[in-house]
């Protein structure tokens, strides 16, 4: 599986390539009263808004820092994109290499987190961008384009 590999503070995340549709600088962003608390806000990607996740927040790694760069992706059919610290580049990760988070994990990671596994001798988390927002949050952040 061929994958784009980000750094979030000490996490390094590995998104399917299937679903990057590119990286950039970040953008300004507007705040949406009512969204959930790693959800930075609507930015404007290619004239369209786009919620943004602050992917550090998500992963409970939140310091108060802004990421440096945005990956835009698709959530399902939906458009996201993702603050980052950094873009590390494409892998091609092995699929034997990467396991199902254990139970005992998944409770303390957010549902987004697929799997786990080891690149360079880093642990390295596989997000599944379909599972980045609970359907459940998309009416309010539909709302705040309007």
């Amino acid at each position: 599986m061929r994958a784009l590999v980000v750094r979030v503070r000490s996490w390094m995340c590995a998104l399917p390539l299937s679903a990057v549709v590119e990286t950039m600088r970040v953008l300004p962003i507007r705040s949406i009263p009512g969204a959930p608390r790693f959800v930075r806000g609507l930015a404007v990607v290619r004239g369209a808004h786009v919620p943004v996740v602050d992917v550090a927040a998500l992963l409970g790694v939140a310091d108060g820092r802004r990421g440096a760069r945005l990956v835009s992706v698709r959530a399902g059919a939906r458009p996201l994109a993702l603050e980052v610290d950094d873009v590390l580049g494409i892998e091609r990760l092995d699929a034997a290499a990467l396991e199902r988070t254990p139970p005992l994990l998944s409770a303390a990671l957010p549902d987004c987190v697929d799997s786990l596994g080891m690149l360079d001798g880093q642990a390295l988390a596989l997000i599944e961008t379909a599972r980045l927002l609970p359907e459940g949050a998309w009416p309010s952040l539909d709302g705040g384009a309007a």
